[in-house]
């Protein structure tokens, strides 16, 4: 009982004292920023050096597959990662997507406001080609933005 008493009291300090944890896509620095272990600060690092790893779930697979983050800690500890994707194959390809900033921004009703200036962003720097390789195909909003990418970038 007494052992529960103190876990009780820890975790009431910490809520109370605990840092504020963020997640933040930063597509066009290419730096993602995520929280540190309990009460260590938050960490960013460049997109191409996080290391993603995936939950193995339980005896059941509940929780299986899930895309996390390893923490350039000594510990190795993770950061879940809060994307609603099927599994961490879906989610690490839409935020590699998402985080190449040589890309149209993926689909999503959130993004859409966006679309027209980041095209013209894009446009503005001559549609340079993608950062990382997909075989997964990123069009264009529209064919006229499609046609003129492939006429300025050529792809």
């Amino acid at each position: 009982m007494e052992v529960l008493v103190k876990h009780l009291i820890g975790i009431i300090i910490y809520y109370f004292t605990m840092p504020k944890k963020e997640i933040i896509l930063n597509r066009l620095d290419e730096t993602i920023t995520f929280p540190g272990f309990m009460w260590k600060k938050n960490i960013t690092m460049p997109f191409d050096k996080i290391k993603f790893s995936y939950t193995s779930g339980g005896p059941n697979m509940i929780g299986a597959y899930q895309l996390v983050i390893v923490r350039p800690d000594k510990a190795g500890s993770i950061q879940d990662f809060p994307f609603p994707g099927i599994d961490c194959y879906q989610d690490l390809a839409y935020l590699t997507w998402y985080m190449d900033k040589n890309r149209p921004l993926p689909p999503a009703e959130d993004l859409d406001p966006y679309r027209e200036k980041d095209f013209e962003r894009r446009k503005k720097g001559k549609f340079k080609k993608p950062l990382y390789r997909s075989q997964i195909p990123t069009p264009e909003a529209s064919p006229e933005q499609q046609a003129e990418r492939v006429r300025i970038g050529g792809w």
